[in-house]
Protein backbone atom coordinates (compact mmCIF):
# COMPACT_ATOMS: atom_id res chain seq x y z
CA UNK A 1 0.00 0.00 0.00
CA UNK A 2 2.95 2.27 0.45
CA UNK A 3 4.44 2.27 -2.54
CA UNK A 4 0.87 2.35 -4.36
CA UNK A 5 0.67 5.68 -2.12
CA UNK A 6 4.20 6.91 -2.82
CA UNK A 7 3.62 6.60 -6.94
CA UNK A 8 0.45 9.08 -6.42
CA UNK A 9 2.23 11.17 -4.69
CA UNK A 10 5.44 10.93 -7.16
CA UNK A 11 2.60 11.43 -10.29
CA UNK A 12 1.22 14.45 -8.22
CA UNK A 13 4.21 15.87 -7.85
CA UNK A 14 5.01 15.53 -11.54
CA UNK A 15 2.12 16.74 -12.62
CA UNK A 16 2.78 19.86 -10.87
CA UNK A 17 6.19 20.11 -12.09
CA UNK A 18 4.98 19.90 -15.90
CA UNK A 19 2.19 22.84 -14.76
CA UNK A 20 4.32 24.44 -13.61
CA UNK A 21 6.48 24.42 -16.97
CA UNK A 22 3.37 24.65 -19.07
CA UNK A 23 2.32 28.38 -17.22
CA UNK A 24 5.46 29.83 -17.70
CA UNK A 25 5.64 28.86 -21.05
CA UNK A 26 2.51 30.27 -21.83
CA UNK A 27 3.30 33.60 -19.65
CA UNK A 28 6.28 33.70 -22.10
CA UNK A 29 4.14 33.43 -25.28
CA UNK A 30 1.98 36.33 -23.84
CA UNK A 31 5.28 38.49 -23.17
CA UNK A 32 5.76 38.29 -27.20
CA UNK A 33 1.98 38.62 -27.64
CA UNK A 34 2.49 41.81 -25.84
CA UNK A 35 5.45 43.21 -27.13
CA UNK A 36 4.14 42.56 -30.87
CA UNK A 37 0.72 44.82 -29.72
CA UNK A 38 3.10 47.07 -28.63
CA UNK A 39 5.09 47.52 -32.03
CA UNK A 40 1.87 47.21 -33.54
CA UNK A 41 -0.24 50.02 -32.03
CA UNK A 42 2.65 51.88 -30.22
CA UNK A 43 0.88 51.49 -26.71
CA UNK A 44 2.27 49.30 -24.29
CA UNK A 45 -0.12 47.34 -22.28
CA UNK A 46 -1.69 48.54 -18.47
CA UNK A 47 1.88 48.04 -16.30
CA UNK A 48 -0.67 45.78 -13.88
CA UNK A 49 -0.78 42.69 -16.64
CA UNK A 50 3.11 42.63 -16.95
CA UNK A 51 2.80 42.47 -12.77
CA UNK A 52 0.07 39.87 -13.18
CA UNK A 53 2.60 37.48 -15.04
CA UNK A 54 5.58 38.15 -13.34
CA UNK A 55 3.21 37.06 -10.10
CA UNK A 56 1.74 33.97 -11.93
CA UNK A 57 5.42 33.17 -13.03
CA UNK A 58 6.93 33.11 -9.74
CA UNK A 59 3.68 31.12 -8.23
CA UNK A 60 4.44 28.50 -10.96
CA UNK A 61 8.17 28.55 -10.21
CA UNK A 62 7.03 27.45 -6.63
CA UNK A 63 4.41 25.41 -7.39
CA UNK A 64 6.95 23.36 -9.88
CA UNK A 65 9.46 23.59 -6.54
CA UNK A 66 6.60 22.14 -4.62
CA UNK A 67 5.93 19.12 -7.44
CA UNK A 68 10.08 18.43 -7.83
CA UNK A 69 10.21 17.82 -3.92
CA UNK A 70 6.88 16.03 -3.95
CA UNK A 71 8.65 13.56 -6.88
CA UNK A 72 11.80 12.96 -4.28
CA UNK A 73 9.23 12.67 -1.72
CA UNK A 74 11.04 15.07 0.28
CA UNK A 75 9.18 16.68 3.68
CA UNK A 76 9.66 20.06 2.21
CA UNK A 77 7.11 19.25 -0.40
CA UNK A 78 4.43 20.43 2.40
CA UNK A 79 5.86 23.53 2.93
CA UNK A 80 6.36 24.42 -0.50
CA UNK A 81 3.00 23.30 -1.12
CA UNK A 82 1.30 25.07 1.69
CA UNK A 83 3.42 28.68 0.39
CA UNK A 84 2.25 28.36 -3.44
CA UNK A 85 -1.53 27.64 -2.23
CA UNK A 86 -1.38 30.57 0.28
CA UNK A 87 0.20 32.31 -2.96
CA UNK A 88 -2.83 31.02 -4.79
CA UNK A 89 -5.54 32.40 -2.43
CA UNK A 90 -4.11 35.48 -2.13
CA UNK A 91 -4.00 36.05 -5.75
CA UNK A 92 -7.44 35.43 -6.05
CA UNK A 93 -9.31 36.89 -2.93
CA UNK A 94 -7.27 39.76 -2.99
CA UNK A 95 -4.24 40.50 -5.03
CA UNK A 96 -6.14 40.23 -8.75
CA UNK A 97 -9.66 41.79 -7.45
CA UNK A 98 -7.72 45.27 -6.04
CA UNK A 99 -4.64 45.36 -8.83
CA UNK A 100 -5.10 43.34 -11.48
CA UNK A 101 -8.72 42.76 -12.93
CA UNK A 102 -9.95 46.67 -12.52
CA UNK A 103 -7.28 47.45 -15.67
CA UNK A 104 -7.94 43.68 -17.37
CA UNK A 105 -11.65 42.74 -16.36
CA UNK A 106 -10.84 38.44 -16.01
CA UNK A 107 -13.07 36.45 -18.06
CA UNK A 108 -15.87 34.49 -15.98
CA UNK A 109 -15.58 31.62 -16.66
CA UNK A 110 -11.88 31.68 -16.56
CA UNK A 111 -11.66 32.70 -12.62
CA UNK A 112 -14.39 29.94 -11.92
CA UNK A 113 -12.27 27.24 -13.47
CA UNK A 114 -8.87 29.18 -11.56
CA UNK A 115 -10.69 29.12 -8.34
CA UNK A 116 -11.51 24.99 -8.76
CA UNK A 117 -7.50 24.57 -9.71
CA UNK A 118 -7.32 26.53 -6.44
CA UNK A 119 -9.22 24.43 -4.45
CA UNK A 120 -8.12 21.21 -6.33
CA UNK A 121 -4.60 22.87 -5.07
CA UNK A 122 -5.69 22.89 -1.71
CA UNK A 123 -6.96 19.62 -1.66
CA UNK A 124 -2.93 18.10 -2.84
CA UNK A 125 -1.71 20.29 -0.58
CA UNK A 126 -4.15 18.01 2.23
CA UNK A 127 -2.65 15.43 1.10
CA UNK A 128 0.98 15.96 0.61
CA UNK A 129 0.85 17.69 4.40
CA UNK A 130 -0.93 14.44 5.53
CA UNK A 131 2.01 12.55 3.70
CA UNK A 132 4.88 14.41 5.79
CA UNK A 133 2.92 14.21 8.67
CA UNK A 134 2.38 10.84 8.49
CA UNK A 135 5.98 9.75 7.44
CA UNK A 136 5.69 8.97 4.06
CA UNK A 137 8.17 11.77 3.09
CA UNK A 138 11.43 11.60 4.34
CA UNK A 139 13.15 14.83 6.02
CA UNK A 140 15.10 16.59 3.24
CA UNK A 141 17.84 17.05 5.47
CA UNK A 142 18.58 12.92 5.92
CA UNK A 143 18.57 13.33 1.32
CA UNK A 144 21.57 12.60 -0.06
CA UNK A 145 23.54 15.91 -0.67
CA UNK A 146 23.69 14.73 -4.47
CA UNK A 147 20.29 14.33 -4.81
CA UNK A 148 19.59 17.77 -3.11
CA UNK A 149 22.31 19.59 -5.48
CA UNK A 150 20.49 18.39 -8.13
CA UNK A 151 17.27 19.49 -7.40
CA UNK A 152 18.65 22.68 -6.48
CA UNK A 153 20.18 23.21 -9.80
CA UNK A 154 16.84 22.02 -11.73
CA UNK A 155 15.26 24.66 -9.21
CA UNK A 156 17.95 27.31 -9.83
CA UNK A 157 17.73 26.31 -14.17
CA UNK A 158 14.12 26.70 -13.50
CA UNK A 159 13.96 30.16 -11.94
CA UNK A 160 16.34 31.21 -14.60
CA UNK A 161 14.33 29.69 -17.66
CA UNK A 162 11.88 31.67 -16.50
CA UNK A 163 12.92 34.91 -15.72
CA UNK A 164 14.50 35.05 -19.91
CA UNK A 165 11.54 33.38 -21.31
CA UNK A 166 9.49 36.71 -19.29
CA UNK A 167 12.56 39.04 -20.62
CA UNK A 168 12.76 40.28 -17.27
CA UNK A 169 15.29 42.29 -16.68
CA UNK A 170 16.83 44.87 -13.76
CA UNK A 171 13.80 46.45 -12.13
CA UNK A 172 10.79 43.39 -12.55
CA UNK A 173 9.24 46.00 -14.51
CA UNK A 174 11.35 45.72 -18.18
CA UNK A 175 11.29 43.83 -20.91
CA UNK A 176 13.83 42.95 -23.01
Amino acid sequence: MNIVFEGLLRALGLFYVLSGVLVVRSLAMSTVVDATYTAIVGTPPHPAERAREIWLAASSVLIGAGGLTLVLLLDVAAALFILAAIQQLAYLGFVAPRYFDPHDEPDATGRAKTWNAAIVYLMATTLVVAAALGGVLRPWLDAPVWLLGAAGIVVLAGIVWTVRALGVRGSLGKAE
